[in-house]
Order: structure tokens, then sequence, then C-alpha cells
């Protein structure tokens, strides 16, 4: 029998599993030490386990660090035993429903739960739901888009975890006989991959409640819809050319259709008509959860090539895959940060290969890039902590839906007592270490008698709960209860230590009295990586008239006619700097015809040369970042090139007689296009919307892009 529903969703998945995960060692007479690897010396390549801890009964999270090709990767792999009865684990879409998107963090708190990654991939432009298969508690909640080489993560009720490509199918039709295929449930728009059709343009698709949106698959592509609104099989309301522009009432559906299928529903349905709606979906098993991803990673135990467009997925970026052991009953969650002082990202093909050295039997990649986000509940903790930061340290990116693990383990008797905080310092430095209690099922606890923290080594000062490194070496925390004793290593790092120290500064609007934070991040020659406390670092300026406070401000003086300017910092012999540029002065220059383009006085050549299109000068927009030092990213399924400068944002959509710039729309009279592979976009739009200069040589039949000089005080 086939996976079947009929007019059924609900909101909450739950997969009961029961056992402790097998890499939590034994606790020896109540002393919980959390681990940690300090090797002499690391070679490049090595995959570096950094901690790790239960977060609750059935779950370990484990810190990794891997020093590759694309730089110092963290990462961090939750391991869930599927057959520990306390483990659940549950799809929760954004705030509720589709369209309604949160944040990782919001849900995770929201739902109490004691771990949490992003889930399926989605269309940031269009309302806001998962392209791939989505199972709530057993019931289909939004059907597989028509995709080729995409697979899902399910669980079946046994507990036992798939990772396999599913399909959608079903059927709409009256009592008279007439019938029509159903092309989705809960879908927003898209362009099928098995046809290169639109996902709704002449097709029927179905919501239910939840589908928070007021829209439903509309975009500037498709018609005037006409819907039916549904209700225990029967017609009970008809909105004809235009729809209803309201959400699904609670415990209705919505049929809706765009052009044939519009004219399908008008001529087979009135109100009070009877109406049948039968879908079902494969693979066939007993599935209680079931979460969409993309390309497979691995397969049996293997690297497989990535069988995706890589136009939008490709690049060193953080990024989110779930894979599974042999005998599907362990689950892995990974996230890789990226594009942050303490990590660079990784590409596909790495993340295959992290992937591999965690000995997962197959794996499927989630939403990665500016999506990847996963929270965790420390041991012992009650409050969730953000172990992923996002990309940029930016502000953390509202998703679909999320993969959410929680506990229902009751609470038991006190096993253990834990110290937490940073287990490297450096000279100086001084940081906080939490004490706390858990239960035999790694729920915290509150310690019903004090805890004392003292230090054995004397290479630092304790004051209460505060440790300040003052000589290198091995410092050892000690947490004493009349119970219970813990311990925890800190290594206190010198000069000798530390391979490479590198700044970063959080924006770069220079102006008198602007104030801006810097931030350093060490690399040591055991292959680690961490954060460098400013206080510990000696500061000095080049170049300019400024000053740096103890927690790393740099507060712009008077710049006049200064255009660059050095940050240098110092730890203990180790030296860096971060060279400034305030004003760019450079002009690009381009020829019609030409593939050359100048840099000042420096040419660069290019693979294709500007060109007149309605009267407009179309520019290769690559190249022109690249020269304006601007940031630029496309997206193949959108065809979508994203266009960010100072603080402008631009999106240009190929063949679209509209760009947006912060949001807002541009109308276009010449739409960018693509020419020999390369995104060709109108010139005095981009530029406008980025605040650049334009200027035609009609002598020459050249362009000159002049960027903003600096404003004189």
């Amino acid at each position: 029998m086939k996976n079947s529903e009929k007019h059924r969703a609900t909101f909450i998945t739950k997969i009961k599993t029961n056992s402790i995960i097998k890499t939590v060692s034994a606790v020896l007479s109540g002393i919980m030490m959390i681990s940690s690897c300090f090797p002499a010396h690391a070679a490049t390549n090595e995959l570096k386990l950094i901690s790790t801890s239960p977060i609750t009964s059935g779950v370990v999270q484990s810190n990794y660090t891997w020093d590759i090709s694309d730089g110092m990767v963290k990462a961090t792999v939750l391991e869930i035993d599927l057959t520990n009865p306390y483990v659940e684990l549950t799809i929760v879409p954004g705030q509720g429903k589709f369209t309604q998107r949160a944040t990782v963090s919001d849900m995770a708190n929201n739902t109490n739960a004691i771990a949490m990654i992003n889930g399926d991939f989605y269309n940031t432009r269009a309302e806001g739901a998962p392209i791939g298969t989505t199972v709530i508690d057993g019931k289909l909640a939004s059907s597989q888009s028509y995709l080729t080489g995409v697979y899902c993560l399910g669980i079946t009720a046994d507990h036992t975890a798939y990772i396999d490509a599913f399909s959608f199918s079903g059927t709409v039709g009256n009592r008279s006989g007439a019938v029509m295929a159903l092309s989705g449930l809960n879908k927003t728009v898209y362009w099928e991959e098995t046809s290169g059709q639109h996902s709704h343009i002449d097709k029927l698709h179905l919501y239910n409640d939840l589908w928070g949106g007021t829209t439903r698959g509309i975009d500037t592509y498709t018609g005037v819809p006409t819907e039916l609104l549904v209700k225990d099989n029967r017609v009970i309301d008809v909105a004809i050319d235009g729809g209803f522009d309201t959400a699904v009432p609670e415990g209705h559906y919505i049929v809706h259709g765009d052009g044939k299928a519009a004219e399908f529903l008008k001529s087979n349905f009135t109100i009070g008509d009877s109406i049948y709606i039968e879908y079902n979906y494969e693979p066939v098993k007993d599935w209680s959860l079931v979460i969409g991803g993309h390309g497979l990673l691995v397969d049996e135990g293997q690297m497989v090539p990535y069988t995706k467009d890589l136009s939008a997925l490709g690049g060193v970026r953080a990024r989110t895959a779930a894979g599974i052991s042999q005998d599907g009953k362990r689950l892995y969650l990974i996230a890789v940060e990226g594009r942050t002082a303490e990590s660079k990202g990784i590409t596909l093909g790495n993340l295959s290969l992290l992937l591999t050295k965690l000995d997962v039997w197959k794996a499927v990649n989630l939403d990665g890039g500016g999506s990847t986000t996963m929270v965790s509940r420390p041991l012992g903790e009650t409050q969730r902590v953000r172990v992923i930061h996002p990309e940029n340290n930016g502000v953390e990116r509202s998703v679909v839906e999320g993969l959410g693990i929680y506990s229902t383990a009751p609470q038991g008797t006190v096993l253990g007592i834990s110290i937490s905080g940073s287990q490297t310092l450096f000279i100086g430095e001084t940081a906080e270490y939490k004490l706390r209690a858990y239960d035999q099922y790694y729920n915290p606890v509150d310690p019903t008698n004090t805890i004392l923290l003292t230090e054995s080594t004397g290479l630092g000062t304790l004051s209460g709960n505060t440790f300040t490194a003052e000589q290198t070496g091995t410092a050892m925390l000690h947490a004493k209860s009349s119970t219970y004793t813990a311990a925890l290593p800190i290594k206190i790092v010198g000069g000798d230590s530390v391979e490479t120290i590198t700044l970063d500064i959080n924006h770069r609007d220079f102006a008198d009295g602007s104030t801006h934070q810097l931030s350093a991040y060490a690399i040591l020659k055991d292959g680690t990586g961490k954060p460098v406390d400013p206080k510990v670092l000696t500061w000095s300026l080049e170049g300019f008239d400024g000053t740096i406070d103890e927690n790393g401000v740099l507060t712009i003086h008077t710049l006049e006619k200064t255009y660059t300017g050095t940050v240098k910092a110092s730890y203990d012999g180790v030296e860096t700097s971060l060279e400034l540029k305030f004003a760019e002065l450079e002009t690009v220059k381009l020829t019609l015809d030409s593939t050359t383009l100048w840099i000042n006085d420096t040419p660069l050549e290019m693979d294709v040369a500007p060109s007149i299109v309605n009267s407009r000068t179309i520019v290769p927009i690559t190249f022109i970042a690249d020269a304006l030092n601007a940031q630029v990213e496309w997206d193949g399924k959108l065809r979508t090139a994203y266009v960010a400068y100072n603080d402008s944002l631009v999106e240009i959509i190929i063949d679209a007689t509209e760009l947006y710039v912060n949001g807002e729309v541009v109308a276009l009279d010449t739409p960018a296009v693509i020419t020999n592979g390369r995104t060709m976009v109108p010139l005095s739009a981009v530029a406008g919307g980025l605040g650049l200069d334009v200027f035609y040589d009609a002598e020459t039949r050249s362009v000159i892009i002049v960027q903003p000089e600096l404003n004189e005080s």
C-alpha cells in the first residue's frame, strides 16, 4: 500500500529512540571529564577532535578543527542514537507554518529543543517553503519538487534512518469523472528540472492550513489563478480569476489552479460540489519524519561526485549535512562554519571527505551558506548557545524549517558536575568558568550543595569563577561539591605556540570620529584555532591618526586626505597587521567590443567584451565586481546575481525588466542577459544602485567607473 493522504496534515514530529550513544565513554565514580586534544604538532589535513560531550541522553556533541587547503575549518557533529528511548526528533516549520520563516535560535528556544540545525533548501524570493519532501508526525506536509538527483533524510516508526530520493503524485476529480493531475502540496514556485516547465503554470496545487501565507505560488510568470476552498471533501467557496486573498483557514484546503488548471476548476466545480483529492509519495515506508535535502555527499562510505548544479552552491562556504550509519540506527548532523575569523568554510568536495573521515555511511547536503546554523544546550546548562555562527559573523538568517532534537527523559539522580569554559588561553587573558550539575540522563540539575572551584598549578589567578592566565603551561581547574568532583585542564600558550594571527574589522565605513571593532584570530602550531582577546595584544597604528582601546575598538580621529593606513598588533613576539583603505581613487575603464579592462593603469583581460543593447551599455558583472573589490554571488536556480558593495546590495535577475537595490524595485529598459556563460548587466542602473559614478567617452567608446572619494571634513 502506498503512503497516501486524504486532507490531513499535522505540525509536530516525534521520533522516540532507546540506549545511550556509543561515543560517550563510561562515567567513573561520578566524575565527568570533557575531553580535549592538544597534540604536539598537527600535519595539514588532519581532522582534530577538540572536545566531545553528551548534551542529553542519546546525543553526543563533538567539535572539530580541520586545517585544509580551504583554510582552518570549524565543524560540529551531533551524533544521535536513534534507539535511545528518551530522544525525539522534530521538524519545526518556521514560526509554526510554512511561509513564516524564523531563525534556528528562535525555533529552538520556542520549542525548548536540546539542539537544532537548519533544514531544507528553499526559494529565498518566494513565499517560503521547502523544496523537498517534508513529513511531520507521519503526515505529508510538503511534497517533493520535480527535481533530479535530490535526496531526503527520512526516519521510520521503528527508528531507522534512510537517505533516499522521493517522488509525489496525485489527482483532483469530481463526481462526474473529470480528473486532473495534482502537482504538489504546499509548494512555492520553482522550475521543474524534469520538464523545464514552471511549477505552477497550467497546473493544480493543494494547500492546507500548514501554509500560512495569503498567496500560493504566485509570481510574475503565472497568470490569474482560480481557487477552491474545500472542507470535508466539499467545495464551500470559489474564487474565480484571482484566488482568495487570505491564508488557508484551520481544517480547510485550497486547490489552486493556473491557466489550463484554472479552466479545469471553473468548468468542473461550483459551491457545494463534492471533490475528490488523493495523493501519495514514495518510497513506501512507515515514515515518521522526512526532511528534504539536495545532492548526495557520501554513499556506502565513499565520496560521490556532486551531481547538482554548482553555480549557486559551489565555493568555500558554510555547510550543513545529515548522515546515517550503515544500519540506520545512528544519525549524524554536521555543520561547518564559514566565512568567519574562526572558520573559512569548505567546498562540497571537502565536505564529502570530512563525512568519510567521520565514518558516515550515507549523507545528503542540506541548505548551507548563510542558512547554516546550529544551536545546542551544553552539558548541565539550561540555555542554548549558537555553536555555528552565521557567515561573516552577520545576522542569523530566518529559514523555513529546522530539525530539532528533544529529550523526554525524566529527572534523574545527580550523576556529576562539570566545568565549562575556554580550554586555551593566552598570557594575560581572563575567562569565566561555569559550574553545573547534571543527572543520569544529562539533564541540568540545580546543585543542592555549593560547588567550590580551585586551581592547583599556580599558573594564573583565580577569583571566584574567573581565571586569569599568567604563565605558559597547563593549568588545572578543580570543582568539588560534597559528593562530586570534576577537573578541567587549561592550556596557556605563549608566542612560541602561535603560527599566525589574523586581524579583521567589523565594517569599513571610515570617517572622522568613526569607531570600528577590531578582532583577532590565531592559528596555533598544533593546528587548532582560537580568537585572541584584544586585551592581550599590543596595538599600534601607521599612516593615520587614531586610537585603539583595550577592547580592540578603533577610533579614527582625522583622515583628511589619508587614503590608506595600517593597524598592527603583536602578542609575545608574534606580529601581524591589517591594511585599511579609507578611500577609493581608482577608476575602472572599459571599451566597447574590447576584452581589456583597465584598473587605473593596470590591464585585466576579460573573456567577454562590453556591448550596446537598446542604447544601454551592458558589462560582465564578475569582472566589474572584482575590479571594485565588490562581492558577487550567483544563484543558478533563481538566475539571480547578488552584488554587495559598501552598504548596498543589488539583486539582478536574468531577463527581468527590474532589479532590486537594498530591496527596492528599480525598473530597467534593458534586462540582464547571459553571454558566453557570463552575466551581462546594464551598467548605469547597477552602478547607480552601488553608489558609483559612470562616465561615457564617446570619442574612445569607453566607459569609466569612478569610485567615491573621501569626503573632506
